[in-house]
């Protein structure tokens, strides 16, 4: 039921606010308006006011308003000549059409600009994790640092407020020295610092939040979004190991004794905890830390691109007693003492045939080193691999094997792999394990403004940025690097529509902001059928001068009618792909 009523709300409110600014300025440009109709099909209700019928017809897919002499064959009482659509100088049937548009444009700025009022949850713009040696690390930043405002060569100051803000900035700013000031924890306190980084964002590859699209942009190269998840692998024969405590455990929280259990978000957060832990029980003859969490087995594709979520069992709690009955037992001061490493680079899987499998890799081996470099994370792994594989540099690595240091060279294979957001292929050298990379869930912030001055140019702005981000997605869309399959239709609007309803208004607001800057773009493109192609014919008009023939304009129509039904095919066939129905039917 939900799914129905977001959907029928959502589209309900996007097409008479697109109706109504075709219908507005008609009015306003002195055309007769014979009907205003919400949906297409039969009329299910209507009425008439005035010399406008009114009409709910039972597609809720679309709606017109259907002017006096819009059609060049209708033919027209002379009484009514003047008030006909064709009657009109071109400005004005200009801007009747470009209304509709146009309205959706406002109703997204309209809309965004409440949500910033009332408050928008946002990935934050924080560098979660910073590599150690990298160059963010040796600029100064730090795991943690959450980017306030920065300032360009030109003397710009730009604030940040979320995540997409912190991209946009750096995306565009490669070899350019920016000042982040950014807000930090300050050592042994709870209470918040400010520190002033200086950094000269260099090129890099890094999937861009809204189009999905893997492209090279200004990066911080060694920063990462995310923090790396408290899951662990645990060394054969250590500490932990003697107690049971398997691999690939999410620890969630950890208590000491009978003491009061202290939750975990981050490895990080893990290992200070620890830390703290096992410095309460130095020197205690007996103890017991109790850590609890979830058995997983998070896959993904080789070298991290796509999950395998038809093969990850579902998640089992776990709780582990790890005790000692004599000082010389007690828990290690550090995880790594204790036998618990990051598990990120822990293979789970192996593909057979692969460079990794003629290798002897196997699942439950650790990697340690890459061309006798620590390997500093996953992503870091991946992206080192695509940079020496291309040119062309032998790759040697180090792994751990039940307790034992194994090392060797690999020769990676460039293959062919779908991208699991934009489902379009590219090429990519895999070595063909699986790790068990998981990531923390990313920080999330309330960006709200402080007034409506404030909101208002918040909405601007974010409006602007999403409709450039649109407008990248259709460039690479035609480019190939965005699958015609990511494409949807009346079912996929359904499905967005009514889980973001079931999440509640916000979520359902924005993805209103967002489909009606869709449609704003959408109906703008010069296709015939749409309000772009109509713009199309009025501007040949204008250049000869006289208007277009009718034999122009059927074929141009026809060409539109033609363009549209193929979309439609394409976008109902991807929708009824993702329901399934065509592995129904073996198709």
């Amino acid at each position: 039921m939900d799914y129905a009523i977001g959907f029928l709300l959502l589209l309900g409110v996007l097409v008479f606010i697109h109706e109504l600014g075709h219908f507005l300025v008609a009015k306003a440009c002195g055309i007769r308006v014979e009907t205003f109709s919400i949906g297409m099909g039969k009329k299910i209700l209507k009425f008439q006011k005035g010399e406008t019928e009114y009409t709910i017809s039972i597609l809720p897919l679309g709606g017109y308003v259907k002017l006096t002499g819009q059609d060049p064959r209708e033919e027209i009482p002379a009484e009514l000549e003047s008030k006909s659509y064709r009657s009109k100088a071109i400005w004005q049937r200009a801007a009747v059409i470009l209304a509709g548009p146009a309205f959706n444009a406002v109703l997204a700025f309209l809309v965004l600009t409440g949500l910033f009022l009332n408050g928008v949850p946002s990935l934050a713009p924080v560098f979660a994790r910073i590599l150690p040696g990298s160059p963010a690390a040796e600029a100064g930043f730090r795991p943690g640092d959450r980017v306030l405002s920065i300032q360009t060569p030109d003397g710009e100051t730009h604030r940040i407020r979320e995540r997409s803000d912190l991209e946009e900035i750096v995306g565009k700013s490669t070899g350019r020295d920016l000042v982040f000031q950014v807000e930090r924890d300050l050592p042994g306190s709870t209470a918040k610092g400010a520190a002033e980084v200086r950094y000269s964002p260099e090129t890099g590859e890094e999937r861009d939040s809204v189009t999905s699209v893997v492209s090279r942009r200004g990066i911080v190269a060694g920063a990462e979004a995310q923090a790396l998840a408290p899951v662990v692998y645990v060394t054969d024969g250590s500490w932990a190991a003697t107690r049971q405590v398997a691999t690939g455990v999410y620890i969630d929280q950890i208590r000491v004794g009978a003491g009061v259990p202290v939750k975990v978000n981050t490895f990080e957060e893990l290992a200070e905890v620890w830390s703290a832990a096992a410095s309460e029980t130095v020197g205690s003859s007996e103890g017991r830390v109790e850590i609890s969490g979830r058995k997983i087995v998070a896959e993904t594709s080789p070298n991290g691109d796509a999950a395998k979520s038809d093969k990850s069992p579902e998640p089992e709690a776990v709780t582990y007693t790890l005790a000692w009955t004599k000082a010389s037992e007690a828990m290690p001061r550090t995880l790594e003492a204790a036998g618990l490493r990051p598990a990120e680079l822990a293979l789970i899987e192996v593909r057979p045939d692969s460079p990794a499998a003629k290798l002897g890799l196997q699942a439950g081996d650790l990697l340690l080193t890459l061309n006798d470099e620590k390997i500093r994370s996953f992503f870091w792994f991946r992206d080192s691999i695509q940079r020496l594989a291309s040119e062309g540099q032998e790759l040697k690595i180090s792994w751990l094997r039940k307790g034992q240091t194994v090392e060797s060279v690999i020769k990676p294979e460039n293959v062919s792999v779908k991208d699991p957001l934009t489902e379009a292929s590219r090429k990519q050298f895999q070595i063909g394990a699986y790790f068990m990379a998981v990531q923390a869930p990313p920080a999330v912030i309330d960006v709200r403004a402080d007034g409506l001055l404030e909101a208002s140019a918040m909405g601007y702005r974010k409006a602007v940025s999403l409709t450039n981000s649109m407008l990248g997605s259709f460039y690479h869309l035609a480019k190939g690097d965005i699958s015609p399959k990511t494409l949807g239709g009346p079912l996929l609007i359904g499905k967005i529509a009514g889980e973001s309803f079931r999440q509640g208004w916000v979520p359902f607001f924005r993805m209103m902001a967002f489909i009606s800057l869709n449609l704003f773009l959408l109906n703008l493109f010069p296709i015939p059928v749409l309000d772009g192609g109509h713009l199309v014919l009025l501007a040949f008009e204008a250049i000869r001068r006289k208007p277009v023939s009718i034999k122009v304009i059927e074929a141009w129509t026809t060409v539109g009618f033609f363009l549209l039904m193929g979309l439609v095919v394409v976008v109902s066939f991807n929708d009824l792909s993702r329901l399934g129905l065509f592995r129904f039917f073996n198709l």
